[in-house]
């Protein structure tokens, strides 16, 4: 089977809605699935679906729509088990019918049974679909476990949620996998076992989808194991955009563009241009987007050339692909113009090459004057990526470390820091925080 994440989703949202054909429709999400919803699907093709109403769960409407469809896609979760329980009492819409995530649990069905006292209800369902599709090959969870790393309520919470999105990744793909886990980390042993659990022993039936054992594997490992990679500046355009602009839910907000355009949709299920570059780096995207400029520019002049009633009919019909690249020429130029001039204004390029002499290189006094040489730089800026407030680091208060400064530092201090030099004490005592780290 093809891996393709996104199209999975998407068929399963044109399931939901197409369950309830007929009318107009309204469709109800929860802070999460609205985020999933808006990557699959645009409001043309909800238009087309007769979804005329998109609210979130939490929002109860003060009047009744009696004449709307509720077509809910929730995660299965107490606080949504509530929310969904006060709709069904005040009886906001017509019908309800209720789609979750994940499995839900016997307790929040009966808890919903009970509060149907209008017997609106018409389907309950589980799609399996707790997870953001960012890209077919790649998804999201929309969470972090932040600093806190150590085993607490907190964190065990969070790793149940990993196992609520992969168990469902599983399901929608229609895998069960042979388990492998990083044995050095009691977080993925943790999401091993209760992925197993799940597949093997709780729910044995939903997961046989008639494979040999090892068709598929599922390998976890903890992304603290490697320290070093996150600290690398990145040069492919997908990652480049990710880290120097940030990207969430495929949308980037561009800060310094000229015109009214401040918000782009960057995805490759509807950009080819994106899809095919999207893992180019720096200087073959440069050449890329040059090429599409001048691809273009020579559609633009054979256009222009409207002779005869012939002309006029191949520029009509040539008119929607000529509108729709002329919109990709324009975002694929306003990110390379933002990209590079924020390159330029950090001096990443230098910061670069500083980065890959402390990693690869062999030369430790070298790699040390190149990161000493930066830190005392004024053009390494800390950007936006840190307030200018001060923070608390071990009893004393000092300035937040410039951003590309402090990657250097610890990207130094990692290499170089079991050799008890005296060089990772100066740098430390030499940074921004002077001592204080």
């Amino acid at each position: 089977m093809t891996l393709d994440v996104s199209a999975v989703v998407k068929e399963y949202i044109w399931k939901m809605l197409s369950d309830c054909s007929g009318g107009m429709k309204a469709f109800i999400l929860d802070d999460f699935t609205i985020n999933i919803v808006s990557v699959v699907f645009s409001q043309t093709e909800l238009l087309q679906a007769e979804v005329f109403l998109v609210e979130r769960l939490q929002h109860i409407p003060l009047k009744k729509l009696q004449h709307f469809k509720a077509v809910c896609f929730v995660r299965p979760t107490m606080k949504n088990c509530e929310k969904l329980c006060e709709h069904l009492k005040r009886h906001i819409y017509g019908e309800y019918f209720l789609f979750f995530s994940h499995l839900v649990q016997e307790n929040l069905l009966q808890k919903i049974a009970a509060s149907d006292e209008y017997e609106v209800v018409r389907q309950v369902q589980e799609l399996y679909a707790s997870f953001v599709p960012v890209d077919p090959s790649l998804f999201s969870l929309e969470f972090s476990f932040g600093m806190n790393y150590s085993p607490s309520d907190k964190s065990l919470r969070a790793t149940d949620r990993v196992v609520e999105g992969i168990s469902s990744l599983l399901l929608s793909l229609k895998w069960k996998p042979a388990i492998r886990f990083q044995r050095s980390s009691s977080r993925c042993r943790h999401v091993a076992e209760e992925i197993h659990r799940l597949a093997y022993i709780q729910e044995p039936g939903l997961f046989d989808f008639r494979q040999n054992v090892g068709d598929y594997q599922l390998i976890v490992l903890d992304r603290m194991e490697d320290p070093v990679t996150p600290l690398l500046s990145q040069w492919t355009y997908q990652a480049m955009v990710h880290e120097i602009l940030g990207i969430k839910n495929n949308k980037v907000q561009l800060r310094h563009s000229l015109n009214d355009e401040k918000e782009i949709v960057l995805a490759s299920s509807n950009d080819s241009f994106y899809q095919e570059n999207m893992f180019s780096n720096y200087g073959d995207l440069g050449l890329a987007v040059k090429q599409l400029v001048d691809n273009f520019q020579a559609i633009s002049k054979m256009n222009k050339q409207i002779e005869s009633i012939d002309d006029m009919h191949r520029f009509i019909e040539s008119f929607p692909e000529f509108r729709h690249q002329s919109g990709s020429v324009a975002k694929h130029v306003n990110l390379i113009s933002e990209l590079s001039k924020i390159i330029n204004e950090k001096s990443l390029m230098t910061v670069s090459r500083a980065e890959q002499e402390v990693v690869c290189g062999s030369d430790r006094v070298l790699a040390f004057d190149l990161v000493m040489d930066l830190l005392a730089d004024n053009k390494v800026e800390s950007g936006d990526y840190f307030s200018s407030s001060n923070e608390k680091i071990n009893g004393h208060f000092c300035q937040i470390l410039p951003f590309e400064c402090l990657k250097l530092a610890l990207l130094f201090i990692l290499r170089y820091g079991g050799h008890g030099n005296k060089q990772v004490s100066i740098l430390v005592y030499k940074s921004p925080c002077e001592g204080h780290v």
